[in-house]
């Protein structure tokens, strides 16, 4: 494997490390090990794989910033530094959703709702309540929440679907 690994480092030499091609068998060399460090991070071995892709995508962004050294170690670097800040982004997320207490009166308004609200993921509650509730646009969401707009619209977009269905299961 290393002798592999040793060769396909010399071909990325020989072809220029910052050519396509040399990102091209950077990748089929040091994808694998990557996910698997990742994973070890993350603790998800879906994710892991989504950051490693996204690894291998940044450092075709930043080929003309490449110095030619150590390929591995740079992928490894990129892919890392997003695993951190993928960890970081979620503990926020988990602690702005921690401190969100539910409105009582709401409760004591509509149990149902409240109780079909419970039934969706703590994101896409989260992104309903501050919608509808609180009255932010999707970017201030967005922007609290550390997620692009799109994925917002998407979350409460299925989330209110979900509250209809659940709430016309009720009806008689």
């Amino acid at each position: 494997m290393w002798s592999e690994v040793s060769a396909i480092e010399g071909q990325e030499r020989r072809l220029g490390a910052t050519s396509p091609q040399a990102i091209e068998s950077a990748y089929h060399a040091h994808y694998p090990a990557l996910v698997r460090r990742l994973t070890v991070i993350v603790g998800d071995p879906h994710e892991a794989e989504d950051l490693a892709q996204t690894a291998f995508e940044r450092a075709l962004e930043a080929l003309d910033r490449f110095d030619g050294g150590d390929v591995r170690g740079w992928l490894y670097t990129i892919g890392i530094r997003l695993a951190i800040n993928e960890s970081r982004r979620r503990r926020r997320l988990q602690e702005f959703l921690s401190r969100m207490e539910p409105d009582l009166a709401f409760i004591d308004v509509d149990p149902d709702l409240w109780k079909a609200l419970q039934t969706l993921d703590r994101r896409t509650r989260a992104a309903i309540v501050l919608s509808v509730l609180d009255g932010y646009r999707y970017q201030e969401i967005s922007d609290m929440l550390d997620v692009p707009a799109g994925t917002v619209g998407s979350w409460i977009t299925r989330g209110k679907a979900q509250l209809r269905a659940a709430l016309e299961e009720r009806e008689p």
